[in-house]
Formats: structure tokens, C-alpha cells, sequence
């Protein structure tokens, strides 16, 4: 078979693999549950509303609950600060690591740990209902992270090994904030 051929032939296999994962992932998302209306109206005033139905939906069983809502919320930025922090510590420990990385890998250790404490309480103010207390926990959460931003913005050809994911982590952590803030409004106003 001439290579001509045989890269075509290859396309040809490559497009209808994608075709076929493109028509199962909409399948998939077809037969999902359907998003309670509830949900929706919740996470609507987000700026990821897409990001805040798709982490709480699957917390959710029965009735809307906002503070299961909430909770959910919470606990999936918990769930990415924790991954984020237990790469910086990977990385920390890591000899091959850049010399030049140290320092904004220690500042970000710092900030995601004290991130992880801030989150934790945020937790467990909502548990207790104490929603004006989770939102100042959760506005720190965008502070520590800013900070370790800071860290490597101040790092010249130091690049963040975990952009996306603290980029998803301050989607989520703004999330949390928005919604504890319409609470915060509704419930004192």
C-alpha cells in the first residue's frame, strides 16, 4: 500500500473515532438526569453557572436543598484545592524540580494549606448556618490563591505548573462566594 493511501486511510479512521466519541459523549449527556429547575435558578446568578450545576447536581438526590447546595459546592473547591495542594507538595518534593520554582512553590504551599483551613470552616459555618461567616472563609480562598499567583507572576520564566486547575479552583471558589452572598442578602435584608 503506498503511504498516500495509508495516510488516508488513517484520517478517514481518525475523523470517524472522533464522530463516534463526539455522538457517545452526547449520548451520554442526554440520558443524565434532568437538572431540577431549582439548580439551575441557583446557580444562574454564577459567573460559571454551567460549572456550579454540573459539581452540585450529582450531591443532590430528592428535593433542592440550598444548603445541600451549597455544601456541594464547597466541597468539590475543597476537592480541587486539595488536589492542587497535593501537587505542590509532589513538586516540592521532587528533586528534578527547578531551582528557580522553589520559592513560588513554597509560598503556594503555604497559601493552599491555609486555603484548605478556610474551606474546611467555610464547611462548617454553612453546616451551622452561619452563611455570613462561610462567605468571608470563601472570600479568603480567592485571596490564598491570588497570592500564590503572585508568587509566580513575581518568578520570571517560572511557569505554574497547575494553571488550569487553580483556574477551575477560582471558578469554583467564586461559585461559592456569589451564592453565599445572595444568601447573605436575601436572608438580612
Amino acid at each position: 500500500m503506498d503511504q498516500f493511501r495509508f495516510n488516508k486511510i488513517l484520517i478517514l479512521i481518525g475523523a470517524l473515532s472522533c464522530l463516534l466519541l463526539s455522538t457517545v459523549a452526547s449520548a451520554r449527556h442526554l440520558l443524565a438526569a434532568p437538572v431540577p429547575l431549582e439548580l439551575t435558578q441557583f446557580c444562574s446568578g454564577t459567573d460559571n453557572p454551567t460549572l456550579c450545576v454540573d459539581t452540585i447536581a450529582p450531591v443532590l438526590a430528592g428535593n433542592f436543598d440550598p444548603v445541600r447546595a451549597v455544601e456541594g459546592e464547597i466541597n468539590a473547591t475543597l476537592q480541587k484545592a486539595s488536589e492542587i495542594a497535593a501537587s505542590i507538595s509532589k513538586q516540592l518534593e521532587d528533586p528534578a524540580t527547578a531551582k528557580e520554582a522553589l520559592d513560588a512553590l513554597n509560598i503556594c504551599k503555604t497559601q493552599y494549606d491555609d486555603m484548605l483551613d478556610s474551606i474546611k470552616e467555610a464547611l462548617n459555618m454553612v453546616v451551622q448556618m452561619n452563611v455570613m461567616e462561610a462567605y468571608r472563609k470563601m472570600s479568603a480562598v480567592i485571596s490564598y490563591k491570588s497570592s500564590c499567583d503572585d508568587a509566580y507572576t513575581e518568578s520570571p520564566g517560572v511557569e505554574m505548573p497547575f494553571r488550569q486547575e487553580a483556574t477551575t479552583l477560582f471558578q469554583l471558589s467564586g461559585n461559592c462566594v456569589t451564592v453565599l452572598n445572595t444568601i447573605v442578602k436575601t436572608t438580612t435584608v
